[in-house]
């Protein structure tokens, strides 16, 4: 209550000779009003406004935090899907600060991409298909699959940076996992990886281009390696 009254939002009708408060039965009733803005979450200053402003429009300032719980909402769902993804079993805090920052920076060149590309033009044959093989795949293991590929990024990102050579047995194991990983979303269909290749070459940032050529290399040489 005193706070309130501090930021002037319930201020009592009445003080005592020793400065105390005294409500009146209005005032009760705004504090009611206060503590049921409070309880779906409006903040006090928003509270503070609406009170003293009657002309606010219910339905206006209900979606207008609506529209905030959604924004704040995704922001959470983001920070819990990257924390999910950190893999920090025996890390050094340096290792830790490491792995955050690719994951940062993965996600960077995600939401790039995905604010400014297309999607997959796939024909009517292939969405048929893909959406038989989702269905098959289930989808338990196709959120486990969405949130290993900005993992998998990471480790490429972490390796590529570090000048590690596309040839060293780490990045051929990462390059595996890449592949199974189109090969578990494509049923092994060339036209379907095909496709989804085209679309992330019109949909790439320079950075994602430079990883994409780099994991490419080491495709190839497990191709070389098992043609050899």
């Amino acid at each position: 209550m005193r706070h309130y009254d501090e930021i002037g939002l319930l201020t009592p009708s009445e003080r005592t000779d020793s400065k105390h408060r005294l409500y009146s039965e209005a005032d009760l009733r705004t504090l009611q009003q206060i503590q049921s803005l409070k309880a779906i979450g409006l903040p006090l200053g928003q509270i503070r406004a609406v009170l003293h402003s009657p002309g606010h429009d219910p339905r206006r300032v209900i979606e207008e935090h609506i529209r905030v719980l959604e924004e704040e909402l995704e922001r959470q769902r983001a920070l819990l899907e990257r924390l999910k993804r950190l893999d920090v079993c025996g890390a050094s805090w340096s290792d830790l600060l490491e792995v955050i920052r690719m994951s940062e920076k993965v996600d960077r060149m995600l939401e790039t991409a995905r604010r400014v590309g297309e999607e997959p033009k796939f024909n009517d044959e292939q969405k048929k298909y893909l959406e038989e093989r989702r269905v098959s795949v289930g989808e338990a293991r196709i959120k486990e699959v969405e949130q290993e590929w900005p993992r998998l990024m990471s480790e490429v990102l972490r390796e590529m940076e570090a000048g590690t050579p596309a040839t060293d047995p780490r990045v051929l194991e990462l390059a595996r996992r890449w592949r199974g990983l189109v090969a578990e979303f494509t049923g092994g269909r060339q036209d379907i990886g095909s496709t989804l290749n085209e679309s992330y070459q019109r949909n790439m940032t320079p950075e994602m281009q430079a990883m994409w050529s780099y994991i490419g290399e080491a495709m190839r040489a497990l191709d070389g390696a098992k043609g050899a």
